[in-house]
């Protein structure tokens, strides 16, 4: 099993109403998957669990209390605003999802934009860094691309694929480009390229994933535009996690990875760590290395799945 060493908290505030230890019962929320719940945060995960699939928050002085956003269920991989005040997610099933936003400190749900007949099976929506746009990935029925809309629902945009399938986009911290995992379709993510906004141009960036045959959920850019974290799979069928320099290409695992396990969903806590979610053990939690190596790593926090971190600048 993965060492667990503390983790030092930052002095953050969290209104317990609405709220759920771990172990404990149902979290916040409101009628029709959101609510007039209001909640203190300051920093730290939005995340899922797997057994309800709502959008979940804790802050960093308090892991162990968890607050619910939504109660709807069929949420996946959420992710924050710059700013630390909106959560992006995806909610529905495969043939009929949502893109939706709610308040970090509770509130009511809002759509940005719902299946078409061009569009299916929404995933891994994040804001551009002024919070005005959402990038996404979708499925066309033949393969993937990327979505640009602004959080209003209006203006939306296909980007440009140079044929290939695309997922998991990540805004380049000045907004101008989306680094995104590419792959000839139905073969998988097995490159990374860098799609241009303002000219629609897409360029290569890397085609060497280093151990990973493949990414599997999740690739996201450092908050100084230098690294790539992604969870990529391996020979053994299983995923890890990996870190690559998009100047040198060279590609680095941050810990020794646990046999049997599946580590996922990296995001960044700074530009020196990151976190992702493990089911080492048999349990879902969200753990921390650092880089560019590290001996182990930390436990952050327990019963969560695809976490994203709030990094406020």
């Amino acid at each position: 099993m993965f060492e667990q060493r503390s983790f030092l908290p930052l002095a953050v505030a969290l209104l317990l109403s609405g709220c759920e230890l771990f172990g404990g019962g149902g979290g916040g929320g409101g009628t029709g998957g959101g609510g007039g719940t209001t909640f203190l945060f300051a920093q730290g995960f939005t995340f899922t669990r797997r057994d309800d699939r709502n959008v979940y928050l804790v802050n960093d002085a308090d892991v162990q209390t968890a607050s619910a956003l939504t109660q709807s269920g069929n949420v996946r991989t959420p992710s924050f605003s710059r700013d630390g005040r909106s959560i992006v997610f995806v909610r529905g099933t495969s043939m009929d999802s949502e893109i939706a936003i709610v308040p970090s400190a509770g509130g009511i749900v809002k759509t940005v934009v719902s299946t078409s007949a061009q569009q299916r099976n929404f995933k891994t929506p994040v804001f551009s860094p002024d919070g005005l746009q959402v990038a996404f990935s979708f499925d066309n029925g033949v393969s993937t691309g990327i979505g640009l809309i602004t959080v209003d629902g209006t203006n939306a945009r296909l980007l440009a694929s140079g044929g290939l399938s695309q997922g998991s986009p990540s805004f380049t911290p000045d907004g101008d480009a989306l680094i995104v995992a590419a792959g000839s379709p139905g073969l998988g993510y097995t490159q990374i390229e860098r799609i241009t906004l303002a000219t629609n141009a897409v360029s290569n960036v890397t085609n060497s994933l280093g151990d990973a045959l493949s990414i599997a959920n999740r690739l996201v850019i450092s908050p100084d535009g230098t690294r790539a974290a992604y969870d990529g799979i391996v020979s053994s069928g299983a995923s890890r996690i990996f870190v690559i320099d998009l100047s040198t290409e060279a590609v680095t695992q941050p810990y020794p990875a646990e046999a049997g396990a599946n580590d996922s969903f990296p995001c960044w806590l700074s530009d020196t760590a990151v976190a992702f979610s493990s089911d080492s053990g048999g349990n879902d939690s969200i753990y921390r290395a650092n880089l560019p190596t590290s001996a182990g790593v930390s436990l952050l926090v327990p019963k969560a799945i695809e976490p994203w971190y709030s990094i406020t600048r």
